[in-house]
This record gives C-alpha cells, structure tokens and sequence, in this order.
C-alpha cells in the first residue's frame, strides 16, 4: 500500500490540468525516487520533483484491536463462528517532496505549488478493483526545526534543495486470511475433585 499512496501523491502532482507545469515539457516532473541518489549519474533525478519516504510510523491510537472476529451463525439456537485474523497495521508516513529543479527558481514555484496543491487536496483516496481495498488518506505539512532538516539532508547527502515535510496518515496494511476457531461448546466437569 505505501508504493500505491506515493504514486497517488505523484500522479496528483503530474495532473495535467491543476499540476505541476513546465512550458511545453513532456513527460512527468514528479517522480517516487530516493533523493539520496540525486548526484549519481544514472539517476535521471535531475530537473525533477522528487518523493521520497523518509520514515514509517505505526499509529499508535489504533494499534489495540481485536485478534478475533464473531459472526452469528444463527438465532435460535443462538450460535456464533469465530475467526482468529491479524489486525491491521495503521500507518504513518512521512515524505519529503524535494525540488531538484535546474534553476532555483523553478525549485522554488514548483515548492509553492506542490504545497498549493496538497493543501487544496488533503483527503485523497485510494481505488482498488476490489472494493474492500479502499481506503481514505489524509496529507498535511510537517514542521520540524532546523537542527532535524539539517540531520535529514546531512544523510540524503548533504545538497540542501527547496523541500516541503508530509505527514500521510493513516495508511492501513492487512494480512490476507484468516483461521477458523474452534469454540467451547461442551465442558465435562466429572473428573474435578473439590476438597
């Protein structure tokens, strides 16, 4: 789910209509890439923007939930069937959208733009052919001060660049299956001795 999340984020930011725009340029300015690689060579990160997963959070607010599920299997006798099923991961990500542009400038609208565009569309959504996939995502800014951004580029690499902090919250990843539970429906008592 998080490749999924990024590449929604990239492809509201490549909108043709409401995204990012450079003249008469073909092809996508917003790509999913480590900025790390930005001065390699082969890279091919040079004059884009750049998304990069910086770091991953369980949501701890949804972290308890049950292990079992029940569903009734009838009413009269009442009787239930129980499933054992992992609960679900709630995450959080958090993102850089880095402007590698080639002159700073263009950095510095495409930051204000990318900025005006996730403000405008903080609820986005995620659409799967199986309907019980879906699921809603929120992005918003993400202060931090300038002793953590100064750590943060000195391990992507040290080039500082026009660059904007998301938070993306909640991101939920599911196990798929679920086991059976046998449930107690009889107890035999006759072997229990009281002093």
């Amino acid at each position: 789910m998080i490749k999924e999340v990024l590449t929604i984020l990239k492809n509201k930011l490549n909108d043709p209509e409401n995204g990012l725009k450079d003249g008469t340029r073909i092809g996508d300015i917003a790509v999913v890439d480590d900025i790390a690689k930005h001065e390699d060579e082969t890279s091919d990160l040079n004059d884009k923007v750049v998304i990069t997963l910086l770091n991953v959070e369980e949501e701890p607010t949804l972290k308890n939930r049950s292990w079992y599920t029940r569903t009734t299997v009838s009413e009269d006798p009442l009787l239930y069937d129980m499933k054992k099923q992992n609960p679900p991961a709630y995450l959080n990500l958090y993102l850089m959208v880095a402007a590698n542009r080639n002159a700073y400038d263009k950095s510095l609208s495409d930051i204000s733009k990318v900025i005006e565009i996730f403000q405008t569309n903080n609820v986005l959504e995620y659409t799967d052919s199986n309907v019980n996939k879906n699921f809603r995502f929120r992005i918003e800014l993400h202060s931090i001060p300038f002793e953590q951004l100064s750590y943060i580029w000195g391990l992507l690499g040290g080039k500082v660049m026009p660059s904007a902090l998301y938070k993306v919250s909640v991101v939920k990843i599911e196990a798929i299956g679920e086991t059976n539970v046998n449930l107690i429906d009889e107890v035999n008592i006759k072997s229990i001795k009281v002093d």
